[in-house]
């Protein structure tokens, strides 16, 4: 297949392009859209332009041996200023896009050598295998990829290593000295390193699948432990109210003859306070309940009772239609990640600061609203979530946007003048 081509010159541009896109699908970045683009756009688009250029008068092969020092570099030192994690991590998706970029290209183009296709067939299928492998990362790797990333910050290291020694060999393997159909004498290791390196990131994405497992395991571990336990306090009060609604039982007969026998004394004012009495006494064997559900209204029933005993101003309004349109312990869930991340945050503040507002309606749709004041900086990331300050945190936030993405529901996560705002709309 000659190296210069039209053929090939315009599926190498499309490469370029679809190259920055697969990266875009697993990179964030901080700070604000537009100082990213702002900054990033100019720098890509120059480079692009240098790229081209080489490309047409110069040909494949230089363009190639160019790349590291005019791409590579200047592209990871870029990306790397404005990336959101700056570990080994960033390093693993940098060296992911442009090893599967290059992974593409090889392969198409050993193929066309092979079938003598003149470069026509390195266009149809680099053309083709870039948008059913971007579909395949956004449909189904993205989201538990960047899940797994905020979940784990450690343990990127080894695979960071793997996929940069893959890019080294397969960038020297096709281009240098000179671009492989130059060289058939090494088309046979090249297509054995494609296999490798095949092997290789297969393998790194079932090991990410199964981290992803275990996390998700482990959630709804944790989940049903918290279910339980507040289920089990849950029963413990009605068990505390029932007590006391015997024994009120047991002295209503005394209460009623002490009132008859008041009114036979012509002490209507007493009789009324001693009916004022038993009034309050017989109120404190009630239990609060917000739902009909049973689970839902344990989980309320415990935030609730924490954040009173946390001396928080607390402002409730439950409205909960009698039958749920999901699951009640994914609902409940749904409510108990909210309240505890709540909880955590106005703990950190002064005692006369801590404000909590949970308003829930079902109609026209079920809509959920969760409001506390904020200290320190939240921010939010490029997915639309809060960005965790420590590891470990935000599971319960990105626990709600996975219930939100499973049954198309509306979330959104806010930040205004001091108060962060959780709404979810099904």
């Amino acid at each position: 297949m000659p190296s210069q081509n039209i053929y090939v010159q315009l599926s190498i541009i499309y490469c370029m392009v679809h190259m920055l896109v697969l990266f875009s699908l697993f990179y964030e970045y901080r700070g604000s859209r537009r100082r990213f683009w702002s900054v990033t756009g100019p720098v890509i688009g120059l480079l692009s332009a240098v790229f081209v250029y080489l490309l047409v008068t110069r040909g494949v092969t230089v363009m190639g041996q160019y790349g590291l020092v005019l791409g590579a570099v200047p592209t990871l030192l870029l990306f790397f200023a404005f990336a959101k994690d700056r570990n080994a991590k960033f390093v693993f998706i940098f060296c992911l896009a442009d090893t599967v970029n290059i992974w593409l290209q090889l392969s198409s183009g050993l193929i066309d050598y092979a079938v003598g296709g003149g470069g026509l067939v390195t266009l149809f299928l680099r053309v083709s295998a870039y948008p059913v492998l971007e579909y395949v990362v956004w449909r189904w790797l993205r989201r538990p990829f960047l899940e797994i990333g905020n979940s784990f910050r450690g343990g990127w290291a080894l695979f960071a290593a793997l996929t940069g020694v893959c890019y080294v060999l397969l960038a020297l393997v096709s281009i240098y000295p000179t671009v492989i159909y130059q060289r058939p004498q090494d088309i046979p290791m090249a297509v054995t390193l494609l296999v490798l390196v095949a092997l290789t990131y297969t393998t790194i994405f079932i090991a990410l699948h199964q981290q992803n497992e275990l996390f998700r395991a482990r959630e709804r571990q944790r989940t049903f432990e918290i279910q339980t336990l507040m289920m089990e306090q849950r029963v413990s009060q009605l068990r505390d109210a029932e007590g006391r609604f015997r024994v009120e039982r047991h002295d209503l007969r005394h209460r009623l003859l002490t009132i008859a026998s008041l009114l036979q004394q012509g002490d209507a004012q007493a009789a009324l306070d001693y009916i004022g009495a038993s009034q309050q006494a017989l109120g404190a064997t009630e239990v609060e309940r917000y739902c009909a559900d049973p689970a839902l209204d344990a989980v309320l029933s415990s935030y609730f009772r924490q954040a009173r005993e946390l001396d928080v101003q607390l402002e409730a309004h439950i409205d909960l239609p009698a039958r749920l349109p999901v699951p009640s312990a994914e609902l409940s869930t749904v409510f108990a990640n909210a309240l505890e991340n709540m909880i955590h945050a106005v703990r950190e503040l002064p005692v006369g600061e801590r404000r909590m507002i949970c308003k829930c309606i079902h109609t026209p749709c079920l809509m959920m609203e969760f409001s506390n004041p904020c200290g320190g900086d939240v921010r939010l990331g490029s997915d639309g979530l809060p960005v965790p300050r420590d590891a470990g945190h935000g599971i319960g936030t990105r626990s709600i946007a996975a219930f939100a993405e499973k049954y198309q529901a509306i979330c959104s996560f806010q930040v205004e003048n001091g108060w962060f705002k959780l709404r979810l709309a099904l």
